[in-house]
């Protein structure tokens, strides 16, 4: 697995920030999960709790993503039809926005989120696409949507986080070193403190914590990790994600750590074609299929 975090400097990143706690909700939804017969109305009302998450949560579930054969108009529906354990990893996921943004959405945040929504359901198409197992999906799916939640805090902090940004992905910089040099913190630490405090898996965490620092997650001993870290870059690099955030296109990184990753997942680079006629079947725009 990845090198430890150094404590000192998980200290260090908390210097001004606050790392929002698991909302209530999701404590109720995973304590009525944890019953030996759980309530399906029960973990449905906690949902509905708040309209905002019950809308966002139909609309991803009636997606394209999910190919159901007729459109679901209750949260009681969604909860039998995705099953438990995947409606909490969906849910928990959705609320992050909700909680980060605080109603407050920018145009930098609306491009952040709408990012993060487009590489989540790219990495659950392509895990799936691959034959990953379910769980593995769904974790893919997880990582997509936290793995720059740390960018909402940065930004709380300083409205020139995404000029300073453009600059170090022109400069080929790498970017928790150069975010570093700016906020002495970077969104990779502090994405992964959020993702710890809420509780997602060990190996969720490492590949958030790492997710610019190929060179560490490459070299894990750990497969799934570095199969996880591997569709992230993918769907990050075929959904635009560095044009879209950044105006910077191509993403050097990708350009620098293309041949590697896609090793990890035993795809050729001419494969990308075909991976993209499979992401805009599943509704999902992408770069290789315009």
């Amino acid at each position: 697995m990845p090198t430890t975090l150094d404590m000192a400097k998980v200290e260090a990143a908390l210097e001004g920030f606050t790392i929002p706690p698991r909302p209530e909700m999701l404590k109720q939804i995973q304590a009525e999960i944890a019953e030996e017969t759980p309530n399906i109305k029960n973990i449905a009302a906690c949902i509905n709790q708040d309209v905002g998450i019950a809308g966002f949560t139909l609309k991803v579930v009636n997606s394209p993503l999910f190919s159901l054969p007729r459109k679901i108009s209750t949260i009681e529906h969604a909860c039998m039809f995705l099953g438990l354990q995947r409606l909490i990893k969906l849910v928990n996921s959705i609320v992050l926005r909700f909680t980060l943004s605080d109603g407050n959405e920018d145009i930098f945040t609306q491009k952040l989120w709408n990012s993060a929504t487009k590489i989540g359901n790219a990495s659950i198409v392509l895990a799936q696409h691959l034959e990953m197992d379910n769980d593995f999906a769904d974790d893919c799916y997880t990582v997509g949507l936290f793995h720059n939640a740390g960018m909402a805090l940065m930004l709380s902090q300083s409205p020139k986080y995404p000029e300073i940004m453009r600059e170090g992905y022109q400069t080929g910089a790498i970017i928790g070193e150069y975010e570093e040099q700016y906020f002495d913190t970077s969104h990779e630490l502090l994405g992964f403190l959020i993702a710890q405090s809420w509780g997602l898996e060990y190996h969720m965490c490492n590949v958030i914590a790492y997710h610019h620092s190929p060179n560490i997650m490459l070299a894990t001993g750990e497969e799934s990790e570095k199969k996880m870290f591997a569709i992230l870059k993918l769907a990050e690099h075929m959904t635009g994600s560095t044009e879209l955030l950044f105006g910077i296109n191509p993403d050097p990184e990708w350009e620098k750590n293309a041949v590697q990753i896609l090793d990890v997942l035993h795809l050729e680079d001419f494969q990308l074609l075909d991976l993209g006629e499979v992401l805009n079947n599943a509704g999902i725009d992408n770069v290789y299929h315009v």
